[in-house]
């Protein structure tokens, strides 16, 4: 579950120093990671006025309010590049359209780990198999500042799940465990290609936790 999943999270974020979360709404991943984890900035890009304001209420009420900055507006549109140690891609079912700015938003000399959601129904399409990402310019060169940045996948709900058809649990589990895993490869080389177009360098990318 969600919840779940953001219980997940917390333990790795813990005293980090920049996190971005696009969208924040009324603070579901933005306060644990302030008041649970104990981020030192994070920055939270909403474009719903009744959530921003929630947000500023919920910040307040938490004593956390001078360690987020909340934008107002749509998160690609924001002036905002080099500045993140992780960001949040919290959107459901897709956050693909995010991605382009959350790798603008890496910071450039230390890297830093993209949380990626998602919703897969079915195994991925024309995906990059791991050796091809390797073998690639983008998948196989670290830049001279040593950067890197870490991906972790979170899956969301499949109905692949229920289109196993009779095999044991065990079979489906295993078969759902390989698509996700195909999955967050393929992603790690999108994202690779991503930070070469934003940054004019490569960055070495690597799938970090995809929990399942």
């Amino acid at each position: 579950s969600y919840f779940c999943h953001r219980d997940r999270v917390l333990p790795h974020i813990s005293r980090v120093g920049v996190c971005y979360c696009p969208p924040p709404g009324i603070g579901y991943f933005t306060l644990p990671y302030l008041v649970h984890a104990g981020a030192a900035d994070v920055h939270a890009c909403e474009w719903n006025p009744h959530a921003v304001r929630a947000l500023q209420r919920n910040l307040e009420l938490n004593g956390v309010s001078t360690r987020c900055q909340v934008h107002q507006g749509d998160n690609r549109e924001l002036p905002l590049c080099d500045i993140a140690d992780r960001v949040n891609l919290g959107l459901i079912p897709s956050s693909e359209e995010g991605w382009p700015v959350a790798c603008r938003l890496l910071k450039k000399d230390s890297g830093g780990i993209l949380h990626i959601h998602q919703n897969m129904t079915s195994r991925p399409q024309h995906s990059e198999t791991p050796e091809a990402c390797l073998n690639s310019p983008v998948g196989n060169i670290l830049d001279s500042s040593g950067n890197r940045t870490n991906a972790e996948f979170s899956r969301r709900k499949s109905t692949a799940a229920r289109n196993c058809g009779k095999p044991s649990q065990m079979q489906c589990s295993g078969a759902l465990r390989r698509n996700w895993q195909e999955w967050a490869e393929s992603t790690s080389c999108r994202i690779a290609s991503l930070l070469l177009e934003v940054h004019g360098h490569p960055w070495r990318t690597c799938v970090q936790y995809v929990p399942y």
